[in-house]
């Protein structure tokens, strides 16, 4: 299990075993890091760090390790595609867009326009997140298709402003805050 803690004054990232026991704190930098997800094959962890003056998205080895920059133009909360070939994130923790950049380097791009905090999925086939609506509106699920570049509704959720959002593997069922 990753996740982020201030356990020792900072914010850092830690790995903890799922059975318990086993703690490791992985990132021991002065700056602010934050929002880890794991990489498709598990040897690699995403967070965000202000390490460089701003808000990026990086990556460090799941055992430990020096902590490489991903983003150039901003990122918070990221997830790498299943192919792990792309790594979408978003650019803050309010409204924000989704935007993707290659792996092997290239352009960062914007995908996905007004996207709730940090609430979109990334699986096989698309993107699900949690659109930001008109003010009488109430939030939506909805589904982006690589295949068709088309957006699709999914649920309605309601006015509640949502925090996060994920997707069972079999793209059945939704959680979220």
């Amino acid at each position: 299990i990753v996740f982020y803690s201030e356990v020792e004054g900072n914010r850092d990232i830690y790995l903890i075993q799922a059975e318990g026991g086993g703690l490791t704190r992985l990132t021991n930098d002065p700056s602010i890091d934050s929002n880890p997800d794991w990489s498709a094959d598990g040897k690699w962890i995403y967070f965000a760090s202000d390490r460089s003056g701003e808000d990026q998205v990086w990556k460090m080895p799941s055992s430990g390790g020096e902590a490489r920059q991903v983003t150039r133009r901003g990122g918070v909360m990221a997830f790498e595609s299943p192919d792990g070939k792309v790594v979408y994130y978003t650019k803050s923790d309010g409204r924000s867009d989704v935007w993707k950049v290659p792996l092997g380097g290239g352009e960062e791009t914007e995908v996905v326009a007004s996207v709730a905090r940090r609430s979109f999925a990334v699986v096989d086939k698309g993107i699900y997140f949690i659109s930001v609506p008109s003010s009488s509106s109430d939030y939506l699920i909805q589904f982006l298709s690589f295949a068709s570049g088309k957006i699709n509704p999914v649920a309605t959720i309601g006015k509640s402003w949502p925090f996060s959002l994920t997707v069972s593997p079999d793209g059945q069922s939704f959680l979220y805050s």
